[in-house]
């Protein structure tokens, strides 16, 4: 239950780390999960993304999803909590080769 956002991000993020835990805050505040799926530019978005989910989260409810350059979306989405709900730990990868699943305690 409760309300959930879906990102697909696959440009650079161009917004500072700051404001985007400050919109987090606010979303944990408003019992918002968010998950967000990072497709291509990784290197520069990770660390903030990494810093929105871990200030969004509350009791594992948002999770960052990574697609390797080269795989499928949908191969790596089908086993995420994205789309299996899951909530917390275990879990991760199976054949979508390189899949990065990231959770943090909130």
């Amino acid at each position: 239950g409760g309300q959930r956002i879906v990102v697909f991000v696959g440009s650079p993020v161009d917004t500072d780390e700051k404001k985007l835990v400050k919109i987090a805050k606010q979303l944990k505040k408003a019992n918002v999960a968010v998950d967000v799926v990072c497709m291509g530019e990784q290197e520069g978005n990770e660390p903030k993304l990494e810093a929105f989910i871990e200030a969004v989260n509350k009791n594992s409810n948002s999770h960052l999803v990574t697609i390797p350059k080269g795989v499928l979306p949908s191969d790596v989405l089908i086993t995420s909590p994205v789309i299996t709900g899951e909530e917390g730990g275990g879990g991760g990868g199976g054949g979508g080769g390189g899949y990065a699943r990231r959770d943090f305690g909130g």
